[in-house]
């Protein structure tokens, strides 16, 4: 009975997610805060390591790989998209070449869910042999090269946010998808105190059905059934979430009474959102300013 209920749920929203962003792997768990954390674990980095991620995120972006042990710096952003600038980013990878200086983790921030583009940071990071981390985490729902963002195509993991103020919530939650089967299921086991349950994994002999193992340290970074029935029911009105911010922002973006708007500036060609990107609005009503944020 207790693996009927504490497994059905779960799965079925992993594998609905895995359909979704087409990904060979999804991992949900009780927040995005967590799947950063797992996901900084999954390229097995050494203490000291140096990781560079965006400056203008949620602190869990950051929080993830300090707490990981790893050393932080910072990248420049693009002032017409707010995400990374991949120009400044090439020339920051150059000169820490020349000091030896090289990151081995870089975390991008799809912000306002407006995609990075990725290839040319995938090839980036072919040249100077950096690991991706993408924090999409307002971009469920979004594209990019008519790829679904969270594919991981071109990154070794991707993590979203079902927090309630993104496109679909679980009250709370997050998710981590990959192509990468090692990482997977290193992942799976980090989010369950480090228990292994999969028979073919055991070091011993299989003692019962109730039998498992503990192979390494872990966290209860688990979604519980409940968070996950919420976002089986969510993924049904993605379409209609995501129309709906779209439509927002387009009546923002015409209005009347605005006095100074700034957005960033839409991908080129095949290089797609569906997802509202960030908008700032100022609204000047005598002398008071009241910004609002769509993300």
């Amino acid at each position: 009975m207790r693996q009927l209920l504490t497994h059905i749920p779960i799965k079925i929203f992993e594998n609905k997610i895995k359909i979704l962003v087409g990904s060979k792997y999804v991992l949900a768990t009780n927040s995005a805060s967590s799947a950063l954390l797992l996901a900084c674990k999954g390229p097995s980095l050494k203490s000291g390591d140096l990781f560079w991620t965006a400056p203008n995120s949620f602190v869990a972006t950051a929080n993830c790989g300090v707490l990981c042990g790893l050393k932080i710096d910072f990248l420049d952003i693009d002032p017409d998209t707010w995400n990374i600038s991949i120009e400044k980013l090439e020339k920051k990878l150059k000169i820490a070449k020349k000091k030896k200086r090289l990151p081995k983790l870089i975390i991008i921030v799809h912000l306002g869910g407006l995609p990075v583009n990725p290839i040319k940071l995938n090839n980036l990071s072919k040249k100077y042999k950096f690991k991706i981390i993408e924090d999409a985490s307002h971009s469920l729902g979004g594209k990019y090269y008519s790829k679904n963002v969270g594919c991981s195509k071109w990154s070794d993991i991707t993590i979203f946010s079902f927090h309630p103020v993104k496109i679909i919530t679980t009250g709370e939650g997050g998710c981590c998808t990959t192509n990468k089967k090692k990482y997977y299921e290193k992942l799976k086991a980090l989010r369950n105190n480090g228990i292994i349950k999969e028979r073919k994994n055991f070091k011993f002999k299989n003692l019962g059905p109730w039998y498992y193992e503990q192979h390494s340290l872990g966290y209860n970074f688990r979604m519980n059934d409940i968070q996950s029935a919420l976002g089986i029911s969510q993924l049904k009105n993605l379409n209609i979430f995501v129309k709906k911010r779209n439509k927002i922002a387009k009546e923002l973006r015409t209005a009347k009474y605005r006095t100074r708007i700034v957005k960033p500036k839409k991908g080129k060609g095949s290089f797609k959102r569906k997802k509202t990107s960030l908008l700032i609005l100022y609204i000047n009503i005598k002398t008071n300013y009241n910004s609002i944020i769509f993300r």
